[in-house]
């Protein structure tokens, strides 16, 4: 631990506090070189000359249109990237996506290394850029600035006296109180809650929904489940292109069907409870089961086409951009998504959600009723790419977008 955790650790709330914000704005006015010096002699990698250079070179040019939309800087499965085209379907609207890179790279308009993110000049540049947009669309309260305001307490206020307009758009995790959520689904994976991923998360989230509920700014959200975690918030739709999952291979033809289940986290996708239930039918050779892990998006695009029953997750209560990609896939899928969200789908769009709903409890008896019932799970899985097509295509994202990006100071 640092000296200055240790300081800080040391300190009541309140005066902690006060502390962090006068160490934020003094760093926000020193020279940017010493600034690198701190946090070289703290250990931590530095953005080198030639990152600055090519960041500052692949900075895109703001859009061409009065209303000019900035998404960042998470990116999470591509989504910031497909808000951002779905906001360019309404008149006059131009926008573009920012991401931190990572290991896994999606579509994006503006990518930078974790090190450039955290740069003072590059952030400094960077909010000047900001000036030439009217809108800011802020992923999982995670500064766009990185730690130039330090939180997004400090800086949507600062987004805002530059004149833009700001809201903020929920991912899942970053917003999901593991305490209510335990208190809500019987499979929770949040119920030990001695779990130190769960109390982090618990930290996480009380200081994020607190934010959330006092910034005064629009707040969407990106799964369903999460209208009723945020008060207030509106559901803004994943959006997958449904060509490009598309697949033409039978579904359920074949005796023993191919299973897969692919956890982007299997302690939130409930695969510890999942795997040995599917296990055991794979070795009683009921199906072929498949856990995918660790696969680029061609591996994923050529598991899916070719799987009859995709499992999603089977803790959360919810379905997101995996279940959807499955379901463009035109395969069975089978998930816990519960009665809220399917309630919240439901009088959004007037449509019912084609996933098989299961929990751990019941999964067995749900995979051999779809084995035994072939021509009624078929019937299902052809539903998937229409529903995708008409939800899950950007244009109801836009609709969603649509009143925030009609707002201006102007």
């Amino acid at each position: 631990m640092s000296v200055r955790s240790r300081v800080l650790g040391a300190l009541p709330r309140g005066a902690k506090d006060t502390v962090k914000t006068s160490l934020v704005t003094a760093r926000r006015m020193a020279p940017a070189a010493l600034v690198r010096g701190a946090e070289r002699a703290r250990g931590r990698a530095v953005a080198s000359a030639s990152e600055l250079v090519d960041a500052r070179a692949s900075r895109p040019l703001p859009p061409d249109a009065s209303t000019r939309l900035w998404v960042a800087p998470a990116n999470f499965a591509g989504q910031g990237y497909e808000w951002a085209r779905s906001a360019e379907r309404l008149p006059d609207v131009g926008a573009r996506s920012m991401n931190i890179a990572g290991p896994i790279r999606f579509p994006t308009d503006y990518e930078v290394p974790p090190a450039v993110f955290r740069d003072l000049t590059w952030q400094r540049e960077q909010r000047a850029a900001l000036e030439a947009y009217t809108h800011v669309l802020v992923e999982a309260e995670r500064p766009v600035l990185g730690s130039l305001y330090g939180n997004c307490a400090e800086e949507t206020p600062a987004l805002t006296r530059l004149g833009l307009q700001v809201a903020h758009i929920v991912h899942g995790s970053d917003a999901r109180r593991p305490d209510v959520h335990a208190s809500a689904h019987p499979h929770s994976p949040f119920r030990d809650g001695h779990d130190p991923r769960t109390a982090r998360l618990q930290r996480l989230t009380d200081r994020n929904v607190a934010y959330l509920r006092e910034c005064g700014v629009p707040v969407f959200v990106s799964t369903p489940d999460m209208v009723d975690v945020v008060p207030g918030a509106r559901w803004c739709p994943v959006v997958v292109d449904a060509d490009a999952w598309a697949s033409d291979t039978p579904v359920l033809e074949r005796a023993r069907p191919v299973v897969v289940h692919a956890p982007s986290n299997g302690w939130l996708k409930g695969s510890d409870l999942v795997d040995p239930l599917m296990t055991e039918l794979h070795e009683a050779r009921v199906i072929e089961y498949r856990t995918l892990r660790g696969l680029d998006r061609a591996g994923m695009l050529r598991e899916y086409r070719g799987a009859d029953i995709v499992l999603d997750q089977f803790v959360l209560g919810l379905y997101g951009v995996a279940a959807a990609e499955a379901m463009a896939a035109g395969r069975v899928v089978v998930a816990y998504v519960g009665d809220a969200s399917r309630r919240v789908v439901r009088e959004a769009t007037g449509e019912e959600v084609p996933i098989v709903e299961a929990d751990p409890g019941t999964l067995v008896d749900v995979i051999g009723h779809l084995i035994a019932a072939r021509d009624e799970a078929r019937g299902l899985a052809a539903e998937g790419p229409c529903f995708v097509r008409r939800i899950h295509s950007g244009a109801l994202s836009a609709v969603a977008l649509g009143d925030f990006l009609t707002s201006s100071d102007e």
